[in-house]
């Protein structure tokens, strides 16, 4: 029990950071000024940081993929590949 309350407290604070990090220079309070709701506030902050990030991944990787499959769509043609010449035992063609 005491190792899930400490992992929790940890993450509760690398939250905090990084709500603290995400915030403008001018809206920061010193670590003396910190309330339960500012820590809460800044663990909101560090949450939404995460979770954009992985938004923006998501973007990006959706761009490249439209950015591959445009440039495969320009290098084939659209629709089924011709067919094949004929050989020589295919029989001529009827006219």
């Amino acid at each position: 029990m005491t190792q899930l309350l400490l992992f929790v407290l940890l993450g509760c604070v690398l939250l905090a950071a990084i709500g603290q990090t995400a915030t403008p220079r001018w809206q920061r309070l010193p670590l003396r000024r910190w309330t339960p709701v500012h820590v809460a506030d800044l663990v909101g902050r560090g949450v939404r940081v995460f979770s954009d990030a992985g938004k923006e991944r998501l973007r990006r990787q959706d761009l490249a993929r439209e950015e591959v499959e445009g440039r495969r769509g320009d290098e084939r043609p659209e629709g089924p590949p011709p067919p094949p010449p004929p050989g020589a035992e295919d029989p001529p063609p009827e006219r």
